[in-house]
């Protein structure tokens, strides 16, 4: 269907008589191919930095893989996006547990993501797993993680403390977080399951270096 695309748009601009239909067809292809390309300088370079072990078994379940990964580039997912796409994939083949189903369920979440929202999250991500040796209470916990996080990236990532809730809120929809309410202070951000799971897979904050 990709491949098809450049003589879309050449035929839709043509429709409207605009002269520089084929070039925009052209120009669109060229954009394909760069987006493919460096798609695949990214995987490759994190698929060289452990053993691969795939089997024929896996081979399926890979191909249905390296497509949704390389939809997300050809749709204009960020370099960043692209990286934590590839750890995933490159850790389920050094771990032997290629799972296509669990990848394409992670792919719609990490595809859209800004850069922010990537940065609160390996942030949230980082200072939770500092808290664990010295926190027993999940609350103080989550306590500990978003006060952190509040110092490290206000004012350099967000300009106040409504911007960083306003972004937090907008993470809900990702199940990343265990949220606590408290009166007047925010919301307090801990790590869900969902979040643990991927950070096995996944390092946000080497990603977003």
């Amino acid at each position: 269907m990709l491949d098809s695309l450049p003589a879309v748009v050449g035929d839709i601009f043509g429709y409207f008589s605009v002269p520089a239909g084929g070039v925009a067809g052209e120009a669109l292809n060229a954009l394909f191919k760069k987006r493919a390309d460096d798609a695949r300088e990214i995987m490759l370079t994190e698929l060289s930095r452990g053993k691969v072990r795939l089997s024929e078994t896996d081979a399926e379940e890979a191909v249905a893989i390296v497509y949704r990964y390389l939809r997300a580039a050809q749709e204009g997912a960020a370099r960043v996006n692209l990286r934590l796409l590839a750890q995933v994939l490159s850790n389920q083949v050094h771990l032997g547990l290629i799972k296509a189903d669990e990848f394409l369920y992670y792919a719609d979440i990490l595809a859209p993501l800004r850069r922010d929202e990537l940065l609160l999250t390996g942030s949230i991500l980082r200072h939770w797993e500092n808290a664990i040796d010295q926190k027993d209470d999940p609350v103080e916990r989550k306590r500990t993680a978003t006060t952190k996080a509040h110092e490290t990236l206000i004012p350099s990532v967000f300009g106040d403390a409504d911007e960083f809730q306003a972004v937090a809120d907008g993470l809900r929809r990702t199940g990343f977080f265990s949220i606590q309410a408290t009166a007047g202070s925010g919301d307090l951000l801990g790590l869900s399951p969902v979040l643990l799971q991927l950070a096995r897979l996944a390092d946000f904050n080497a990603a977003t270096a």
